[in-house]
């Protein structure tokens, strides 16, 4: 915006001058060639255009020497793109074709002047208007980098505070384990115990209610303790404690996009299937890679584990393990595959039905 207004200043003062020389026929035909040489230049980005434009005007100065009053119009481009010698062999070129009126001389010179400072002036404003640009556009990327990283961060500590919470649970479920569990045993035999002297009476009767107390309370304990002890059993961090004897001896890829609501069923199935494999893969696999993916989709969890040994041969009616994966998968009422093709993998799809998410 502010070059345009320069060029029409610019402009303004040609046309001072053009007016002063006198006006002719070629007046207007001088005027409308150097509002296109202004106009123009606006639009050009590239240097070496303005070299061409700063040709064009100077083969059309020689058909038409009135088109040097509009010279401080063409000079705002050349030290506006930083053309300083061009500017001054133009300037050598065109001042003995100016005319010879000294007021006139001396107000183009003014002009030319005006010209020089007014595109300095732009161009550094320009540049100051850019550089702030560029450090608000930088600002603005930094914040958006440290708010992702602060975002990993969150995740990050969230994960870890549901990995601290379900190891609490696990050693809970392990107290009351060792310790309740273990005293309401010793409770519960010692009230049969009891009712082995004691089989009538009053006493007897109070005895049983005593048993069938400690029965149900040793039945809750145990439920509350499976429960805990299965929430606390955490896929992502299972599979990579199976892994890590493979990392020695295999390069292994692990893709695990799963959410942290897993049902337990699912979740042992999917750690067992993972444990045969591996240890399959320790024993008989004659590859380096392994491939394992773990997804959740919409409507199922998905399974694969690949490597690219070769050699491979299964016989019919052989191998326990994979009868024991297809069985686990048969229950939950999956599907399970293996194919041979560039190495050994297997295939295991888990449908999310609501037996499987209530259960």
């Amino acid at each position: 915006m502010d070059k345009m207004a320069d060029k029409l200043l610019l402009l303004g003062f040609g046309v001072f001058l053009l007016l002063a020389a006198g006006e002719t026929e070629q007046s207007v035909v001088t005027l409308l060639e150097a509002v296109i040489a202004a106009a123009l230049s606006i639009y050009i980005e590239e240097k070496r255009f303005f070299y061409v434009l700063f040709a064009a005007f100077f083969l059309v100065s020689l058909l038409n020497p009135e088109i040097l009053l509009f010279f401080p119009v063409v000079l705002y481009d050349m030290v506006y793109c930083r053309s300083y010698i061009p500017a001054v062999l133009f300037l050598l070129l065109f001042l003995q074709n100016l005319p010879q009126d000294p007021k006139h001389i001396s107000f183009w010179l003014i002009t030319m002047a005006l010209s020089a400072v007014l595109a300095y002036k732009t161009a550094k404003n320009e540049r100051i208007s850019g550089e702030l640009i560029r450090i608000r556009d930088d600002g603005m990327e930094r914040n958006l980098m440290l708010k992702e990283k602060n975002r990993h961060l969150l995740e990050k500590q969230d994960y870890e505070i549901h990995l601290a919470t379900l190891k609490e649970r696990n050693r809970i479920a392990r107290e009351i384990h060792d310790n309740v569990g273990h005293m309401l045993s010793r409770s519960i035999l010692m009230t049969g115990a009891l009712l082995t002297t004691e089989k009538e009476g009053a006493v007897h009767n109070q005895l049983l209610h005593m048993k069938d107390t400690l029965d149900e309370a040793m039945t809750s304990i145990r439920k509350s303790v499976h429960d805990l002890h299965d929430d606390s059993i955490v896929l992502e961090q299972s599979v990579r404690e199976i892994l890590e004897p493979m990392q020695e001896e295999y390069e292994v890829k692990l893709e695990y996009d799963m959410s942290e609501n897993i049902p337990r069923r699912v979740k042992y199935c999917l750690i067992a299937t993972t444990k045969e494999a591996v240890s399959n893969i320790l024993k008989h696999s004659s590859g380096n890679k392994v491939q394992i993916s773990f997804r959740e989709h919409p409507g199922f969890y998905r399974l694969s584990i690949e490597d690219n040994g070769t050699d491979i041969k299964i016989r019919q009616g052989s191998g326990i393990g994979l009868q024991n994966m297809k069985e686990r998968s048969d229950a939950l009422g999956g599907t399970f595959r293996i194919h041979t093709e560039k190495g050994f993998g297997i295939f295991m799809t888990i449908p999310k039905t609501e037996e499987i998410l209530c259960g």
